[in-house]
C-alpha cells in the first residue's frame, strides 16, 4: 500500500536524465570492501566528492549565470531565492571537502550497505537537481519555477546535505575532523 504524502511534501521523480549524463559520477562510486587501507579510502573518497561536487557546481554555476545574464527581469525576492540555494551548495561543498582519517564507523558489512544506500541517494539528488535547474531558463526566468522547482531543489539540498553529513559520520569523518591539526610533511 502507497504512502500518502504530506501536504507540501516533495513528490519524488523518476529519473530524467541519461545514463551519459549521470554514469561518469555512478563509475566513480568507492568500492567500499577495499577500504582496507587508508590511502586506498583516501584516493577513492577524493574521487567520488570530487565527481558529486563538480555535479552540483554545475547547478550552481547554472543557477548564478540566470542571475547574472537577466538580473534586470529578475525580482530581488528572485535573486535571493538563488542566493539561498547557491549557499546551500556551499554548505554541502564544506561537508564534501571533510578531511581525516577514513574509518568504517561499526559492522564493516551493515555500514557498507548503509553508505552504498545513501550514495545512490545522493546520485539520485543530484539527477534530480541537475534536472530541476535545466528547467530554469536563461531567456526568462519563469516565475513558475520559482514557485514549484526552487522549493524542491532547496528542499533536495537539505537532504543532500544531511545524507553527507551522515556518510561522514559513517565513514569515521566527524565535524570534529575540521578541529584536528593536519599533518604537515615538508617535502
Amino acid at each position: 500500500m502507497e504512502r500518502q504524502r504530506d501536504r507540501g511534501e516533495a513528490r519524488p521523480t523518476a529519473a530524467s536524465l541519461n545514463f551519459a549524463a549521470i554514469g561518469p559520477l555512478m563509475q566513480k562510486m568507492p568500492t567500499y570492501t577495499r577500504y582496507t587501507s587508508h590511502a586506498h579510502a583516501v584516493a577513492a573518497e577524493r574521487v567520488f566528492r570530487r565527481a558529486l561536487g563538480s555535479r552540483l557546481k554545475g547547478c550552481g554555476d547554472r543557477l548564478l549565470s540566470v542571475v547574472e545574464k537577466k538580473a534586470q527581469i529578475m525580482s530581488t525576492e528572485m535573486e535571493q531565492t538563488i542566493d539561498v540555494l547557491v549557499d546551500r551548495i556551499g554548505d554541502i561543498f564544506r561537508r564534501l571537502d571533510r578531511e581525516g582519517v577514513v574509518t568504517l564507523v561499526g559492522h564493516s558489512a551493515r555500514t557498507i550497505e548503509e553508505i552504498e544506500r545513501i550514495d545512490t541517494r545522493l546520485v539520485l539528488l543530484i539527477e534530480e537537481s541537475l534536472a530541476l535547474v535545466q528547467n530554469l531558463g536563461t531567456e526568462v526566468p519563469a516565475a513558475a519555477w520559482f514557485s514549484t522547482d526552487a522549493p524542491r531543489l532547496a528542499h533536495g539540498l537539505v537532504e543532500f546535505s544531511k545524507l553527507t553529513e551522515e556518510r561522514n559520520y559513517m565513514l569515521g569523518l566527524g565535524w570534529e575532523s575540521e578541529f584536528r591539526p593536519r599533518d604537515r610533511r615538508a617535502s
